[in-house]
């Protein structure tokens, strides 16, 4: 009787949505381009995206989150080369979904929640839910894509699409942590 107890403590724990405090998150300044916050138990990674300016990660938990970043006059003139830029949205527009097309043809990701539009720190931001199966794991995604003066910024945080409700509210902190540095 006393494992049957330890289990379900167990699977009760592993599915309780995680509700952090303000101070079990580290903010982090990266390049003196922007500042993010992330929870004290994720630790600095470096072969999570080779793009990627901020890689943090928790391997026990599964739980992931990279910023990248790209100047926003250099994404607009690439897409005008290759013909994919739409002059009747915004440049937010035009790179989010960009980014969501790559995902959904090269990852073969699906969108499971409509896109939200937003604000984060008074910069126009889009968010978006994405899943799929990538080397047979069910993975979901967090994605936010902001807008910045000179710089186009998407936040990935992701974990087993099964814990994605526990990790709603940390990877929406974190998304909603993101400031420029000025």
């Amino acid at each position: 009787m006393k494992n049957y107890r330890f289990l379900f403590l167990f699977l009760f724990l592993i599915s309780c949505n995680e509700n952090l405090s303000p101070d079990e998150y580290t903010e982090l300044a990266i390049a003196n381009l922007y500042q993010l916050s992330v929870p004290k138990y994720m630790e600095k990674m470096n072969d999570l995206n080779k793009d990627a300016s901020l890689q943090y990660a928790n391997l026990i938990k599964e739980a992931y989150t990279v910023v990248v970043h790209e100047n926003k006059q250099d994404y607009i003139a690439f897409a005008k080369t290759i013909n994919a830029y739409n002059e009747h949205v915004s440049v937010l527009d035009n790179y989010s979904q960009t980014q969501i097309d790559f995902f959904e043809r090269n990852l073969k990701l699906k969108r499971f929640e409509t896109s939200v539009f937003t604000k984060v720190n008074e910069l126009n931001a889009r968010q978006d839910k994405l899943k799929g199966n990538i080397n047979g794991k069910e993975l979901g995604y967090a994605l936010c894509f902001i807008e910045g003066e000179n710089n186009l910024y998407m936040i990935m945080n992701w974990t087993r699409l099964n814990r994605m409700p526990r990790f709603k509210t940390t990877f929406e902190t974190i998304n909603n942590s993101f400031k420029l540095i000025k």
